[in-house]
């Protein structure tokens, strides 16, 4: 009698065990919403204008990725709308200084962050600018650097019109002023020297467009060759009377003295 009492406890508890692993299995496969699930549903609720439904997912997107750049971008663009103005410049801040560094990071690999990263960086630089309203004028031009310089890694749909070479035109591209480089401090400590030397699009428009690395130099040192080019002033290319695009190839010297 007690044998058979004690089998059917034992068959109960086995039968338990089994029950609970199946439960906890179960439970494993359900899939948890990863971050780009919660940042797309958290955009979608920003433009249906549900903003608070938006910061809280958008908050549990940069909580299961940090390096989540669009995440972080529209996390201030929710903060905006719900007038929280002091946290959405620093979610803003965030957001651009994330894609800056990774960005640098990425140029000695020759690598890019993908467009949509690269464009909501280069908005929250824009939007950090707007609402820190007690810059100096030094930081607003470092945070405008900031923008074009994320801005420049993405197709550029503004050169849709034909970009020529220098035989190909009437009057070339004149240069008024080519602003040196910075050095990086990091780039002293190193002791890093060389020429970095950069592609880009002299546009009709008096912009400097579409810069490409054809050969770069680590610490940082690619990126103030790229943002001193973006600041060149220059009088555009002519062909047939009228200003047009050109390539041109640029050389920046990294010495120590």
């Amino acid at each position: 009698m007690h044998n058979r009492s004690s089998s059917s406890s034992n068959s109960l508890s086995q039968g338990l065990i089994i029950f609970f692993l199946l439960v906890v299995s179960a439970a494993a496969q359900v899939k948890q919403p990863s971050s780009a699930d919660n940042r797309t549903q958290g955009i979608e609720l920003l433009k249906n204008g549900d903003a608070a439904g938006a910061t809280k997912l958008l908050s549990a997107a940069t909580r299961r990725d940090k390096n989540d750049i669009e995440a972080w971008h529209w996390l201030g663009v929710a903060l905006e709308r719900l007038g929280k103005l002091g946290d959405a410049r620093k979610i803003h801040e965030k957001a651009a200084k994330l894609a800056d560094e990774r960005q640098t990071s990425m140029l000695d690999q020759q690598g890019t962050l993908p467009k949509t990263d690269l464009l909501a960086a280069a908005e929250s630089a824009d939007r950090y600018i707007a609402l820190a309203t007690n810059l100096s004028q030094k930081k607003i031009q470092e945070w405008r650097d900031r923008a074009d310089f994320l801005r420049v890694f993405a197709a550029d749909d503004s050169l849709a019109t034909a970009i020529y070479k220098s035989k190909d035109v009437t009057t070339k591209a004149r240069v008024l002023a080519k602003p040196e480089p910075s050095y990086t401090e990091e780039a002293r400590k190193n002791q890093i020297t060389g020429t970095v030397v950069l592609r880009a699009v002299f546009a009709a428009d008096g912009r400097v467009r579409a810069i490409n690395v054809i050969r770069g130099l680590p610490d940082g040192l690619t990126r103030c060759a790229i943002v001193a080019a973006q600041r060149i002033k220059f009088v555009p290319a002519m062909k047939d009377g009228k200003p047009v695009s050109m390539w041109m190839q640029l050389e920046y010297n990294f010495n120590l003295y």
